[in-house]
């Protein structure tokens, strides 16, 4: 790896309006460096990588590239300087092929080429990211999420891009798929390569990055080498301040009265019926990779998917949602993994977003006067540490770790028996998710049960009082309290059957 810096960035500032994403922010990556990028949601993350990437040249400030000033207006002009960005939402078109999708811009490809022919040029750019086994002909929308985030990055490859800001790029994956992305950001790096690589995941910044340059409130916090630190000291820094503990204390024990008992529950997408029990006060984890069956049952108990047989006894009452509104009725409230896509309406105002659920709450004969939906709707953004002073900002304009707590937050306005929570921190910063774990640990201390499904395995093992594994749609076993280990888990949700032995 060269010393020299292939990118440098200076002094760079940036406002809108009134607020400052930017002050005098430094950052830099070598050649063949795999440079983290990190910082709380609001830090100026996603600023910086705009401009480096030409969405944004309305900064102040140095930019240089081998020692050469630039300011790229457009991304297509960073794209001809060698930089390229995969963000974390795709931008591949799903019926198309493989080698389609790499090739879309057509600046490598003769007016006329047929599918072999473009698959033949795909080749070797799948095998450099590690798709040796994909077919290039393929249709993308066949291939796994972590395998079109590796397509991603082969596209950007085959337009010799020298430097790649990948953007989350593990954030919806799980951890098999994971594990391969940063393999092939390593290969990447050891074929000369830059990377900035951004993430809320700090065990992936510490497993692949020697260097990390911190971003606090828009300001650079220096450059620190990866081995000189260790998580708690990069969050101090991210944070400007002492996180204590990131996990609450676990239940002193767990009740042997079941507040919700599953039955034989069947949802589509998993190959055997499920049965488990869940008690009060308790918070219960579904571990598993996507696709294992975990979100599935979660959003089968939530009736929003489809069971083909089973039932659910809460509160001594036998019945099986047939809606997402038949479970609200019956208290049961459900926090899907994509807040953005049905989680929130970003368009509208956090205090109303709060209280969509429970509109009978606030209104009388069908009329909604506003001063009663203020008043709940304040009260449930106390309880989840959502800023009072924003109710009438769209929820859209909040960082992803406060869209997060509204999107939990309102579900306290059915006072729910039953709160499920699909992902509880995906794409969150790490001060929003020890608000949001110590916020579910409250809500079962005063008899909440809470069930989620997550494919971080850190927070699989520390979070709950008890957890469940599936894999491949089959539920696995069962870990209580001490017993829930890290090795233990991993093992079930990835090669429960030593089929990697075979």
């Amino acid at each position: 790896m060269s010393t020299n810096p292939i990118l440098k960035i200076s002094k760079v500032s940036r406002t809108f309006g009134a607020i400052q994403a930017l002050k005098e922010a430094n950052f830099e990556i070598n050649e063949g460096e795999i440079m983290g990028l990190v910082g709380e949601n609001g830090a100026g993350k996603s600023t910086l990588v705009k401009i480096i990437s030409g969405f944004d040249p309305g900064f102040k400030g140095s930019y240089q590239i081998n020692g050469k000033e630039v300011k790229f207006e457009t991304p297509s002009q960073a794209e001809e300087s060698g930089i390229a960005i995969a963000q974390q939402e795709l931008s591949l078109i799903p019926n198309m092929s493989v080698a389609e999708n790499i090739f879309l811009t057509g600046a490598k490809v003769k007016k006329f080429a047929t599918l072999n022919t473009l698959a033949k040029m795909a080749r070797p750019y799948l095998d450099e990211v590690g798709l040796t086994e994909v077919d290039p002909t393929t249709r993308i929308n066949l291939l796994s999420v972590g395998e079109q985030h590796l397509v991603e990055v082969a596209r950007l490859i085959s337009r010799e891009a020298k430097i790649l800001i990948l953007d989350e790029p593990t954030a919806a994956l799980g951890e098999a798929e994971s594990r391969r992305i940063l393999e092939m950001v390593e290969r990447l790096a050891a074929n000369g390569k830059s990377i900035i690589y951004v993430s809320h995941r700090l065990d992936e910044i510490f497993k692949i990055t020697k260097r990390i340059t911190i971003l606090r409130d828009g300001v650079s916090q220096g450059i620190q080498e990866t081995k000189d630190i260790d998580v708690n000291k990069l969050v101090e820094i991210m944070l400007g301040r002492e996180l204590a503990n990131m996990f609450p204390s676990k239940a002193d024990h767990i009740s042997d009265d079941p507040k919700l008992e599953v039955k034989e529950l069947w949802p589509d997408g998993v190959l055997e019926p499920v049965s488990f029990s869940a008690f009060k006060g308790e918070i219960l984890g579904l571990s598993g990779q996507l696709g294992s069956g975990a979100g599935e049952v979660l959003a089968s108990i939530a009736g929003a998917l489809q069971s083909r047989s089973g039932s659910l006894t809460l509160n001594g009452e036998t019945f099986l949602p047939k809606s997402p509104s038949h479970a609200i009725k019956k208290k049961i409230a459900y926090c899907s993994s994509d807040r953005k896509k049905d989680g929130l309406f970003l368009g509208r105002p956090i205090f109303e977003n709060l209280t969509s659920p429970a509109l009978g709450a606030i209104s009388k004969y069908g009329f909604n006067f506003g001063s009663s939906e203020d008043n709940y709707s304040r009260n449930l953004a106390k309880e989840f540490l959502i800023d009072v002073k924003r109710m009438h900002d769209e929820s859209g304009l909040l960082s992803g770790g406060n869209q997060q707590k509204v999107a939990l937050g309102k579900w306290l306005s059915i006072k729910p028996d039953v709160l499920l929570v699909n992902e509880p921190t995906r794409g969150v910063d790490v001060g929003a998710k020890s608000e949001i774990y110590q916020r579910m640990r409250e809500l079962a201390a005063r008899g909440i049960t809470i069930i989620f499904a997550s494919t971080d395995i850190q927070e699989i093992t520390y979070l709950p009082d008890r957890v469940i594994t599936f894999y491949r749609g089959m539920m696995i076993d069962e870990h209580r309290l001490e017993k829930i280990k890290t090795p233990v888990i991993l093992k079930e949700i990835t090669d429960p059957f030593n089929e990697t032995s075979l």
